[in-house]
């Protein structure tokens, strides 16, 4: 296999949709197996089904051209749906008293999703990287250490990113570290202060 096509095929498998359905997953079976149907349905349909749905919506009338919006001038609308869709998924999840945990990790990809989406007006930040860092930092902080090795997924997500020339190496290190510390910081605080 080429590495075009690894890169590729890495991009696809690791992209956020997919990894928030898998980050999900233990948290609710954790902190809220009792409601776990309600809970992995409302964060699946919310937080990958939708946004899945809309980017091929929006490849079908040619809004966007590509899977990822590569081009920067085209990313602002993918955004805005997805970080709408974030939003339902919280207030849902509210609504249904999700266990805190993951109500604070839906409404750390909201928040992300908007800061992500201004700093895109003016530079093409890696969406990949942070999609990556910021579950994996959120599994941390409630899970401990032993989540660590995690965050390591970003080294090949990072990679493919470069390679496919999609990204540059700083715009890959700024999405992934960025989100990294937004994430620690709204947990704390969501956790202490909001959802409790």
């Amino acid at each position: 296999m080429d590495r075009l096509k690894l890169a590729s095929r890495l991009s696809a498998a690791l992209n956020a949709p997919l990894i928030t359905v898998v980050t999900f997953i233990p948290l609710i079976v954790l902190y809220g197996l009792d409601q776990a149907a309600l809970l992995i349905a409302i964060t699946s349909i919310f937080g990958c089904a939708l946004p899945l749905i809309m980017v091929l919506g929006l490849l079908k009338l040619d809004i966007i051209k590509d899977f990822y919006a590569y081009d920067k001038e085209t990313r602002f609308i993918p955004f805005l749906w997805t970080s709408l869709f974030y939003l339902l998924g919280v207030i849902s999840l509210i609504l249904v008293s999700s266990p805190p945990a993951v109500t604070a990790l839906m409404t750390c990809y909201f928040v992300n999703g908007i800061i992500l989406m201004l700093i895109t007006f003016k530079w093409k930040i890696s969406i990949h990287a942070g999609g990556i860092t910021s579950p994996f930092t959120a599994l941390v902080y409630l899970l401990g250490g032993v989540m660590l090795p995690l965050l390591l997924v970003v080294i090949p997500v990072g990679w493919a990113r470069v390679e496919l020339k999609a990204h540059t190496k700083m715009q890959v290190t700024a999405g992934a570290i960025l989100s990294g510390l937004l994430t620690w910081v709204q947990m704390s605080f969501y956790l202490h202060s909001i959802f409790i």
